[in-house]
């Protein structure tokens, strides 16, 4: 077959004040493309392959089904997550930048490639404030350590991750909020009453914990999206200072107490000593009056026995003088020489002139 030609016909540029019929048309040959003559011979080496390539296919196709099974491998790897049973867990879809909000908790779960669980701790969180240091009310600074006890609900997951992101951001603003609670707490009482009224103080810094931690919508307080369990107060160190005037105090009263007993001992013992003595006395008076008595009786006695006795002797005398007619210096005579004749070896000296016998008297 003869070739065949193609004409091509550009147009020319046309000002813009020349006129449509001045167009000018040049035609501009074209030469037309071969054609490609296909031969049985051709056709049928196309369907044939050598050994070599029909193996080097094979493992091409082998690659291919294996790079295959690993996107499918890592697909399914990247869409399963764990969270374990002490965890609560929301879907993120990291490429959507959406978060569910139901909570996952003990299990194995499948989301879209590549998303990933925000994770919190559905268990007892315990926070250790230890040697901090606040004002008391009074303005002395208090030593204290300070353990504490908080919880993430489920319906605190979604608002605390969109206000904290994540759990270690939203447990600092917590151990923060409760070492605030704690301050507040401190600045209400004086420095006298963290010894007397540990107990009240402990509870007061938990009611405050609660305030800081769970919110209050009458007293505008927002809270960060915890659940206070408890508190305990395990130390309180006061100033030295302090402690030091305490001490002294302590001291002095300690030393005042033991001089009130050693003088209440010594007033007891000069009173049991005094009620001795006045005993002691009173005993003396009522041995002396009895002997007294005694004596008294005594000789009143014996004087009335010498009476009667010489009642007796007068009147045997008066009756001897009758009888025998005596005299009163015969009577006296008489007395002399019985009682000159009673006693034995008597010795008598006298000076003359000397009348030793009464006998011219009879």
């Amino acid at each position: 077959m003869p070739e065949a030609t193609a004409t091509y016909v550009s147009p020319s540029y046309v000002a813009p004040n020349q006129a449509p019929n001045q167009l000018e048309v040049q035609p501009v040959a074209v030469p037309e493309k071969s054609k490609q003559s296909f031969s049985p011979r051709m056709g049928s080496s196309n369907n044939e392959r050598t050994p070599q390539e029909q193996r080097i296919r094979k493992i091409a196709y082998g690659v291919s089904a294996f790079v295959v099974v690993c996107v499918a491998i890592g697909l399914i790897a990247s869409s399963l997550k764990k969270v374990e049973s002490t965890e609560f867990g929301l879907q993120y879809n990291i490429h959507a930048k959406e978060l569910d909000d139901a909570a996952k908790s003990g299990g194995l779960f499948l989301g879209p490639p590549g998303y990933e669980f925000v994770k919190f701790p559905s268990t007892f969180i315990t926070v250790a404030l230890d040697d901090r240091i606040c004002v008391s009310n009074d303005g002395l600074l208090v030593t204290f350590s300070v353990t504490f006890q908080y919880q993430m609900t489920e319906l605190n997951l979604v608002p605390a991750i969109e206000k904290y992101r994540d759990f270690h951001k939203w447990a600092d603003i917590v151990e923060q909020a409760g070492l605030s609670a704690v301050h507040h707490s401190c600045a209400e009482f004086q420095v006298t009453e963290f010894q007397s009224k540990r107990g009240i103080i402990q509870d007061k810094m938990l009611d405050n914990l609660k305030l800081k931690l769970e919110g209050d919508e009458e007293r505008n307080e927002e809270g960060v999206n915890a659940v206070a369990v408890s508190l305990q107060l395990r130390y309180v160190g006061l100033p030295k200072a302090y402690n030091d005037a305490v001490a002294e105090k302590q001291s002095s009263e300690e030393e005042i107490a033991v001089a009130i007993a050693q003088r209440r001992q010594e007033t007891t013992k000069a009173n049991t000593e005094l009620l001795r003595a006045k005993e002691q006395a009173r005993r003396i008076l009522d041995t002396a009056r009895n002997e007294a008595e005694v004596l008294l009786t005594e000789a009143r006695l014996e004087a009335e026995q010498k009476l009667f006795a010489f009642e007796k002797e007068a009147d045997a005398l008066v009756q001897v003088k009758e009888s025998l007619g005596y005299t009163t210096e015969g009577v006296l005579a008489y007395l002399s020489n019985m009682l000159l004749a009673e006693t034995r070896n008597l010795a008598v000296t006298t000076e003359e002139p000397a009348r030793l016998g009464r006998k011219e008297l009879l």
